[in-house]
């Protein structure tokens, strides 16, 4: 009876412990399983992703191809460049960028992560007051749909990642701002949005050196300039992006994939469509 007693309980709480984990990430765990770093397959279906940014993304990509490299037929195409945005288009021009690498490597996802250096002057446009201010985000909006409108003239996915809390309050609160200024955008478009700021934070939203891994070890997550990632804070942010990336893939192995659900939830994952136009 005592051994009956103790199986029943541990039955209650792994069951509880499971729902917990399905409230969080439901319902894309459930539907993204199968697309795990380190893990391998073959896809039925050739698919392209392009990896697009600033640093963030230039540490973030080449990471994630190794990760993925065990998936046959799913190509990943890091073209991060530090130091860039959507501010400056002078200094480097992402419009411009995608649009010929949308044309020469037609991907069929295209994940872009901005945002951490946008807090400046908008290059072209003046009377916008301070980086951040509602005039400024007004234009800054036009941005981002201006990289929406590219990578959907080309008819593939869009997954945007928002800039992640950082050290510095004032920056961090203007990269807030940016954050949720992306997020309703990606919102009202359709697109896909994860939101990196719930990923690195703690439970209270604040800034941290170093956070729990799955395996249960303490390790550094973020450098000490209080705004890059390490490996290991990669590899946390890796575990949400695989997810999203598995529920837009997915479809296209499947026939009559023109529609898809809206997914909604998942920690660190806002909204999106796997509808392709």
């Amino acid at each position: 009876m005592l051994k009956q007693y103790i199986g029943l309980c541990a039955t209650i709480l792994l069951a509880v412990g499971m729902t917990a984990q399905a409230a969080t990430l439901s319902p894309l765990m459930q539907r993204g399983a199968w697309l795990q770093p380190g893990g391998r397959m073959k896809l039925p279906t050739p698919t392209k992703v392009l990896l697009a940014g600033d640093s963030l993304m230039e540490s973030l990509g080449p990471q994630l191809r190794t990760e993925l490299a065990g998936y046959e037929d799913l190509t990943l195409i890091p073209i991060g460049k530090k130091s860039t945005g959507l501010s400056r288009p002078d200094f480097y021009n992402w419009p411009l960028v995608l649009k010929q690498h949308m044309e020469k490597d037609q991907p069929h996802i295209v994940v872009f992560w901005v945002g951490t250096n946008d807090p400046q002057n908008i290059f072209g446009m003046t009377g916008l007051g301070e980086p951040c201010s509602r005039p400024w985000q007004r234009a800054y909006l036009s941005k981002i749909y201006e990289i929406m409108n590219i990578v959907g003239h080309h008819h593939a996915y869009l997954i945007f990642m928002g800039p992640p809390v950082v050290e510095d309050e004032k920056l961090d609160d203007q990269l807030a701002k940016i954050n949720r200024l992306m997020a309703w955008a990606c919102k009202v478009r359709r697109a896909g949005y994860v939101d990196t700021r719930k990923i690195l934070a703690d439970n209270r939203g604040r800034f941290r050196f170093s956070a729990l891994m799955k395996d249960g070890k303490d390790a550094t997550i973020r450098y000490r300039d209080g705004v890059h990632i390490t490996a290991d804070g990669n590899q946390l942010v890796m575990d949400h992006l695989v997810l999203y990336l598995a529920s837009c893939i997915r479809p296209r192995t499947q026939p009559n994939h023109t529609t898809g659900p809206i997914y909604r939830g998942g920690s660190g994952v806002i909204t999106g469509s796997t509808k392709r136009r």
